[in-house]
């Protein structure tokens, strides 16, 4: 097959997408990936051939935040349905769609495989004829977010000659879905046909780390992770974070990504070590108990590793990965108004000597275990055009 994938130039929705893409690759199927032009050394380093198509990272988070002055008066949880209809679906949808199309003129996929965040691959497979997937890169979006990002792209329809499809087009063929069932027990009835997939984490080792960087850790180093992610990563937030947690004297790996100077963060005592990255697979190995902003990415790699999270969501799908974590009994979760250092300290001691917290992530882990990996959705996929 030819297999046309698209995403946004995000880590949190590239780096979800590679386990499969390399599973299809495997199987001797043609790839192409169509992502913002600042993900395309990215990409050819996976192995997969990229296509500059859509705007880039920067471009998104700057789209962002030009948008925050606009819902300054919502409830913190409910501005991620706002937003991702305007981005996802008024920006990053339109300029998508006019880079594809020169693309799919001279090479035609027989199949289209679209990040749930990616509005523009449902329209390009209908208007060619072939299967759209919907991809997930956590737990399905709330009904209302996508149906307003479809509602947003829904002139692009018509601009193709096409009628306008329910959600934009998810889920009309497939829905490939991450979340295992403890977090999300009964997919709706408007999604008429899911496959389980595994979540699985693609190691993007940094240039400047290599497989021994950790080894002058000493033994049992850390018993706590910090990471916010590589969009959500305040400095001030990290920074009282991270004191709030040294407090409690326990060994402390803090990852502040890229566009944090680890600096930024003071001096730190000796228990407490701060580098930009590091690759998570290193760390939640050795880890008894992660905190983060619960994005995608690190909330289910911890879950995978049965490891108890504190979840501080700030935006995005963070609230709904947070509080579904908390229900499950695999963590605990605290708004950002409610996230003063004595709460975080406190909620990390308890995830750290309470045993339940670990029993329920083992049993999530567990169950990720048995999901169906890459490789069998990939015979799945093989079935659709």
């Amino acid at each position: 097959m030819r297999v046309l994938i698209t995403t946004p130039s995000a880590w949190g929705h590239l780096q979800p997408m590679v386990p499969l893409a390399k599973a299809l690759q495997a199987r001797g199927h043609e790839l192409r990936w169509a992502t913002g032009a600042d993900s395309s050394d990215w990409l050819a380093g996976v192995g997969v051939p990229p296509v500059s198509a859509g705007i880039r990272q920067q471009d998104l988070l700057t789209a962002r935040s030009s948008m925050l002055a606009d819902v300054r008066g919502l409830p913190r949880e409910d501005i991620p349905d706002v937003l991702f209809a305007r981005i996802f679906g008024g920006i990053a949808a339109p300029a998508m769609l006019h880079d594809l199309a020169p693309l799919v003129a001279e090479w035609t996929p027989d199949l289209v495989i679209h990040d749930a965040a990616e509005l523009a691959g449902p329209i390009i497979a209908a208007k060619i004829g072939v299967p759209s997937v919907t991809k997930s890169f956590g737990i399905l979006l709330p009904e209302k977010r996508v149906s307003s990002a479809g509602d947003r792209v829904a002139d692009l329809w018509r601009s193709y000659g096409l009628q306008p499809r329910r959600f934009g087009g998810c889920y009309e063929h497939l829905y490939l879905d991450m979340a295992p069932a403890t977090l999300q027990p009964t997919p709706p009835d408007y999604i008429p046909r899911r496959q389980p997939l595994r979540p699985e984490s693609h190691v993007n080792v940094a240039a400047e780390w290599s497989e021994d960087s950790s080894s002058d850790w000493p033994p049992g180093f850390p018993a706590v992770y910090l990471t916010m992610g590589t969009v959500f990563n305040d400095p001030s937030v990290l920074r009282s974070t991270v004191d709030s947690v040294a407090k409690l004297g326990v060994d402390l790996l803090v990852t502040v990504g890229p566009r944090v100077d680890p600096a930024d963060l003071g001096d730190q005592p000796p228990h407490v070590r701060v580098e930009r990255y590091v690759p998570q697979t290193s760390v939640l190995k050795r880890c008894r108990v992660v905190v983060s902003h619960a994005g995608s990415g690190t909330a289910f790699a911890t879950l995978s590793q049965g490891l108890p999270q504190l979840c501080l969501p700030q935006g995005a799908d963070q609230f709904l990965n947070a509080d579904a974590i908390a229900q499950a009994g695999a963590g605990l979760s605290l708004r950002p108004d409610a996230a003063s250092g004595p709460a975080i300290a406190g909620r990390v001691d308890r995830l750290l000597n309470e045993p339940q917290f670990r029993s329920s992530a083992q049993a999530i882990a567990a169950e990720i275990a048995q999901m169906p990996d890459a490789d069998e959705v990939a015979t799945v996929l093989e079935r659709l055009p």
